[in-house]
């Protein structure tokens, strides 16, 4: 299965709900929020869809905290919790990102900077390869997704 589209990010915090003081922490954005956790990838439209080559790194996702205006926030603290088999993991911090989606949808299509995931296939292999992740924020919420990328033949 090859996941949707790539160059967007859902953001691990968002804006407060409705009615909260602005003292409140942000909370966990719907679309980040973890689904079951195990071998199903998390799809939505902020992942990467095209395979990854070999030998070269690809960006998968980039994980993000924005606050009620749309500001970025510091950086989640992000772990691999599941590794690939066929390839690694990097992160990169300060990445520059579209908004694909949070809380209330009001940040959707602004610009964040967040930390970019990125996958690069080892030489030789091909197929399918997963991995899956663990984002902790500042505020102590977390987010787990599990990332399925396709490797050029």
């Amino acid at each position: 299965m090859i996941l949707r589209r790539a160059a967007a990010t859902v953001v691990i915090l968002s804006t407060t709900l409705a009615g909260c003081s602005a003292s409140n922490p942000p909370s966990l954005s719907e679309a980040a929020k973890p689904s079951a956790v195990g071998t199903t990838p998390t799809l939505d439209n902020a992942t990467r869809a095209s395979p990854v080559v070999a030998a070269r790194p690809a960006r998968v996702y980039v994980m993000t905290s924005v606050d009620a205006a749309c500001r970025s926030l510091d950086a989640p603290e992000i772990t691999i919790t599941r590794p690939p088999t066929k390839g690694d993991v990097s992160f990169k911090p300060g990445q520059q990102t579209t908004l694909a989606a949070t809380a209330k949808g009001t940040c959707i299509g602004r610009t964040a900077t967040g930390t970019g995931i990125y996958y690069t296939a080892r030489a030789g292999h091909t197929g399918i390869d997963q991995f899956a992740i663990e984002a902790r924020a500042a505020t102590g919420e977390v987010a787990t997704r599990v990332f399925e990328v396709k490797i050029s033949e």
